[in-house]
């Protein structure tokens, strides 16, 4: 299991119970879950003849209900590619419109949406010494991310959140910032739910 270490973040004005906080914080290895959906039988029309019963049967063997499993990508890929994190689906159920847009940063490519009045950017591949330093100042709390905990950093309106999928120095993670007169309550929140998101597509 990968260990999160932040001890050297915890110096300065921090309380004490925030340092022991995030002095040492295990992140769980990525588990992708598989789930599988069944549709509800058919029921059959009231009283039907011999052939109409077999093409119902017919219809129903031809065209099974199956759930849409995401696509799976390697962390390398959806690093150098981090807009493909958020398929279509994932976009309709966030509440998000557009593709996102890829720019690059200091520590490679990120991609950008706005949801809900946040604006939040995705990175794949963020290294610890980024996430020691972007913790340093703020207020750091351990929160769960769909099936991992991540370390969650609040600092003057912005939200950092970091998760550890196989490589504690290859972090994933999310850089919230809200929209002029947007509360600040619903920051982290949009962060946290890209994060998740984007983490049923790595394998």
């Amino acid at each position: 299991m990968p260990r999160f270490d932040l001890d050297q973040c915890s110096r300065g004005g921090r309380s004490r119970r925030t340092a022991g906080l995030v002095a040492v914080v295990a992140l769980s290895l990525f588990s992708a879950g598989c789930s599988s959906g069944q549709g509800a039988p058919r029921s059959s029309p009231p009283g039907p003849t011999s052939s109409s019963s077999a093409a119902t049967s017919s219809s129903s063997s031809s065209s099974p209900s199956v759930a849409v499993q995401p696509s799976k990508y390697t962390q390398a890929q959806l690093a150098s590619r981090p807009c493909d994190a958020l398929d279509e689906r994932d976009l309709a159920a966030l509440g998000i419109s557009g593709r996102g847009k890829q720019e690059s940063g200091k520590h490679g490519p990120t991609c950008h949406w706005k949801l809900a009045g946040q604006n939040v950017s995705l990175a794949l591949d963020l290294p610890l010494s980024y996430a020691k330093t972007m913790t340093k100042n703020g207020r750091v709390t351990q929160v769960p991310v769909g099936q991992h905990k991540a370390i969650q950093a609040e600092f003057q309106g912005i939200c950092f959140i970091f998760v550890a999928v196989h490589d504690v120095d290859r972090l994933v993670g999310t850089t919230t910032i809200p929209e002029p007169g947007e509360p600040q309550d619903t920051t982290c929140p949009a962060g946290a739910s890209v994060a998740a998101t984007a983490l049923t597509h790595v394998r």
